[in-house]
């Protein structure tokens, strides 16, 4: 994990609460900080994808 610094920002409340929800976590902190975790990992498979894939139709490889 990166530094942590301290950030003033508004932020939707219905959003944290289920993020909070969904990541099982007791604090707002730990529920923004997941979801940010998360859309990280999200763009470093997608860039994956992009390296790999897109070789060519989807037909060819399945052939």
């Amino acid at each position: 994990m990166g530094m942590m610094v301290k950030k003033t920002i508004y932020l939707d409340q219905d959003y944290i609460n289920r993020a909070r929800k969904i990541f099982g976590v007791k604090t707002e902190k730990e529920a923004v900080n997941k979801a940010l975790e998360l859309a990280i990992i999200d763009d470093e498979i997608i860039q994956g994808h992009e390296e790999i894939g897109g070789k060519g139709e989807i037909e060819e490889v399945f052939k």
